[in-house]
């Protein structure tokens, strides 16, 4: 009995739409590429209920015949290619064939197209892969594509599309990966009818800050090498605006969004000595090189790429960015360009070259209390044990010692719950009550180490100021708000469409919490007043850039609590403004500013804020 059948081409369609076509930003993907492909100067995206409703794009472009506009929605029908060896020639978006058609057997698709030369145009409907018309019709020039109730037909994959939010953000992306290298060209963005973003046709640069901010003017550094190899032309932006998400890095070659491994890793290398680990840099590259030495077609998204030769686009690309890097003078370099640099100073007539010698103290014994080697002034040894006396209590080490052997007080802890989304509460055991006066030392601009009640006490102070932060702002978003510090001149910011939609919401919040946003459009807002009025725009920018990027990762995870979300976002971005304590007074205030909070031992995301070092553990050391 014969089993295998061939598959119908409504299911065949479905089954090739599940890999083309996994969210709603994939079908804006496709059609903005068609619109690029299709000679188009000016392009609009107009998206409803996050492209779950409607997804359309139009164009002014050159438009189709009628057979053609009937044709793009079959299977592996293109005009790009003729031969398989013009995948090895590929300067396109689009060329296999197989966006339209997996589209239409997932939606209702609705498209008007128009030559510049016909006089009439052409309406095709199709709806779950059947056609449904395919007539002459009165339309503009160029295209307009038009797809509505997404995965109708399909209600399972239609059930794993995450929030509004969530699918916004990913139409955003693939938005501005199209708008960013195409920057000759108009677009304008449209969400449930609201204008969201107009980018007039600029240089890359003008795109990338209008795109982005004005805040990004001041931060892009252009990179330009050329070789018979391949062309590398962009910014990099500063060290200093680094993230620990990739949410920045734009990597084009022959001006196809790619994401490498490999490349990615040699700008970042780059970077290596210049930023904290765990933080990505900003980048906007476009690498132009033969499409022959790139293969797009990979995957149906035509996002991942193989290279014909890696290891030399890393050289290359790694050297761009260090040479400019070192331009701006942020990596150091030497210039053999300069005339006479190397060149040393005659010697002065009548000099008497004399060799070299070291002097030896035959007297020197690495035992003896007092060395008998004179000291310099400012030497480590200069530190005579008077000199350290006077930096800490009488009692010195000899009571440290002696405090070392007697029992560890336990450490308050906070009971790890199951749910993140309910409050701890702990015991601050014995440790209310602050001595006058204490030993201590600060280490590495952040751990301090102290002497309390007989015990040997290790401070993070990043976590101890975000435990400190989470509580003020918890108690201001739920009691007593900030009181908002007028600017004389007030501060503007560039959000994206989705982050300017969040913190519209949560401007009340922020009032409370002394940041007063006022909304000027869809994406820029005026900071009227802030906590302490002494923030810079830059300051002011990325602290609530990043706070609503934060906020909206664990909206999940705090979905039933959105103050407790907003006050940790808020604690985790400022915690890093702080200025290590140094003085004895600075260290006790910290202290009692953390003991006083509800829970000192654990930051708000369960972070441990200090530890308490035994005898035992000491001893474990040198065993």
């Amino acid at each position: 009995m014969d089993i295998i059948k061939l598959l119908p081409d409504a299911v065949a369609n479905q089954i090739a739409a599940g890999e083309v076509v996994q969210r709603p930003a994939s079908v804006v993907k496709e059609l903005l590429e068609n619109a690029v492909d299709s000679g188009a100067t000016d392009i609009q995206l107009i998206v409803k209920d996050a492209g779950r409703t409607l997804i359309q794009v139009i164009d002014n472009g050159k438009g189709m015949s009628f057979k053609d506009a009937r044709l793009c929605f079959e299977r592996h029908a293109t005009s790009k290619l003729r031969s398989a060896d013009d995948l090895f020639h590929i300067t396109t978006k689009g060329f296999r064939g197989e966006a339209l058609a997996s589209i239409a057997a997932i939606a209702h698709v609705e498209l008007k197209t128009k030559p510049a030369e016909s006089e009439t145009g052409t309406l095709v409907l199709i709806e779950g892969g059947e056609v449904r018309a395919h007539e002459a019709i009165a339309t503009q020039d160029g295209t307009s594509v038009s797809v509505k109730n997404l995965f109708f037909n399909v209600p399972a994959r239609r059930n794993f599309l995450k929030s509004d939010n969530v699918e916004m953000t990913h139409i955003e992306e693939e938005f501005y990966r199209v708008a960013l290298i195409h920057h000759e060209l108009n677009f304008s963005f449209f969400h449930n009818g609201k204008l969201m973003l107009q980018l007039k046709a600029s240089n890359f640069r003008q795109r990338i800050v209008a795109v982005f901010g004005s805040h990004f003017k001041d931060k892009l550094y252009p990179v330009e090498q050329q070789t018979d190899f391949m062309k590398i032309s962009g910014f990099i932006a500063k060290p200093e605006n680094a993230k620990k998400k990739k949410s920045e890095q734009y990597m084009f070659i022959n001006r196809r969004f790619v994401r490498h491994h490999l490349l990615n890793y040699a700008v970042e290398t780059a970077y290596s000595e210049l930023i904290p680990q765990g933080y990505r840099p900003a980048y906007f590259l476009y690498i132009d090189i033969d499409p022959a030495a790139i293969d797009v077609n990979v995957s149906p998204t035509k996002v991942e790429v193989k290279l014909q030769d890696e290891k030399l686009m890393f050289g290359f690309l790694n050297a761009a960015v260090k040479k400019s890097l070192g331009t701006m003078s942020l990596t150091p370099q030497l210039d053999f360009d300069v005339e006479g640099a190397l060149i040393p100073p005659d010697k002065p007539a009548n000099h008497e070259v004399v060799a070299p010698s070291m002097g030896i103290n035959p007297n020197y014994n690495p035992f003896d209390s007092v060395p008998s080697r004179p000291r310099r002034e400012g030497s480590f040894d200069s530190f005579s044990n008077d000199s350290w006396k006077q930096r800490s209590n009488p009692s010195g080490w000899e009571e440290f010692l002696k405090g070392m052997q007697t029992e560890q007080v336990s450490t308050p802890e906070c009971t790890q719950l199951e749910t993140p989304m309910e409050e701890v509460s702990c015991s601050q055991g014995n440790m209310e009550e602050l001595p006058d006066s204490f030993d201590f030392f600060v280490a590495d601009n952040r751990y301090i180490f102290c002497r309390l009640q007989e015990q040997t006490m290790v401070v993070d102070v990043v976590h101890a100021y975000e435990r400190i932060m989470y509580d003020r702002y918890m108690d201001a978003l739920l009691h007593t708000p900030v009181r908002v510090q007028q600017s004389l001149f007030p501060v503007t910011i560039t959000l994206t469409p989705a982050q300017a939609d969040l913190a519209d919401t949560l401007r009340s919040d922020f009032l409370k919490l002394g940041y007063d946003l006022e909304k000027m459009d869809n994406t820029h807002f005026a900071v009227n007043g802030t906590p302490n009025d002494e923030a810079s725009e830059g300051d002011v920018q990325t602290l609530i850039e990043q706070a609503l990027d934060a906020f909206k990762t664990n909206q999940f995870l705090y979905k039933a609590d959105a103050r407790r979300n907003m006050a940790i976002c808020m604690a985790r971005q400022n915690r890093t403004r702080y200025k290590p304590p140094r003085t004895l007074e600075e260290v006790r205030a910290l202290l009692q500013q953390l003991f006083n909070c509800e829970c000192p031992a654990t930051t708000p995301s369960n972070k441990n804020v200090f530890h308490i070092i035994g005898p035992e553990e000491l001893k474990h050391y040198f065993d």
